[in-house]
């Protein structure tokens, strides 16, 4: 039964979620190349959207889906979320967040049709950013009114690597709290490397803002990202 429903998930409803993007993107590619928005706001708006129509499809594919939000910050936030499939991008839209600047790495801005809503919505690439300037963007973004959404882990490959510091850092640097979010599921879903996609529990939580005056000395911004990971990984630990 396990593999028939995975065959199912793959072939149907997978197919089904890439003709929605190819699709969502197709209609609204015009509009958005015309209109993108204040500092493409109408661009992260759609992201939001499509991102919420694959979420349905994720839906179907599960063996269940729980969403648990904590009250998000008043203003801006970081929202450090852990990485384990290709799906987590699509589920930071289930946790309340509809105006984010994504961090993450390049390939995804050489990806056609995907380069173009990349960069319109003023996303990073984390890996050709110099410091400097990812410094100065993100503050840019924050006075924007935008969330930043990073995953600190950096590659889905290894569920338990450390949380990098820089999200942390940026949080420190620029006075805003940090949102941690936990996401589960996503790796036995869609793993990566892989195409098929197998029938798993998804649970997605959000945590009360972290704030980066609870951490103190030169190195408060690594005991944060420790804090942070530490919460995270127990609760999807308890999970299980």
């Amino acid at each position: 039964m396990y593999a028939l429903r995975t065959l199912f998930n793959t072939a149907i409803i997978g197919s089904s979620a890439i003709l929605w993007l190819f699709l969502s993107g197709l209609a609204a590619g015009p509009f958005l190349w015309l209109f993108p928005g204040e500092k493409g706001r109408n661009v992260r708006k759609f992201v939001y959207f499509q991102s919420r129509g694959i979420l349905f499809f994720v839906r179907l594919c599960s063996r269940g889906f729980k969403v648990s939000r904590a009250p998000r910050p008043q203003g801006p936030c970081i929202v450090a979320a852990n990485h384990a499939s290709s799906l987590d991008l699509y589920c930071v839209a289930a946790l309340g967040f509809d105006n984010v600047v994504y961090v993450t790495k390049g390939w995804v801005f050489r990806l056609p049709f995907f380069r173009f809503v990349m960069h319109a919505a003023g996303y990073l690439d984390a890996e050709k950013t110099p410091p400097e300037e990812m410094l100065a963007r993100c503050k840019a973004a924050l006075d924007n009114g935008c969330d930043i959404v990073l995953f600190p882990q950096g590659s889905r490959k290894n569920p338990q690597a450390r949380f990098k510091s820089g999200a942390f850092y940026l949080a420190e640097m620029m006075g805003v709290p940090v949102v941690p979010a936990a996401i589960g599921g996503t790796g036995e879903m869609l793993p990566a490397g892989s195409i098929r996609l197998r029938p798993a529990e998804i649970i997605l939580k959000s945590f009360p803002a972290v704030m980066p005056g609870e951490f103190t000395g030169p190195l408060a911004h690594l005991e944060m990202a420790r804090a942070v990971k530490n919460q995270i990984m127990q609760f999807l630990e308890e999970t299980k």
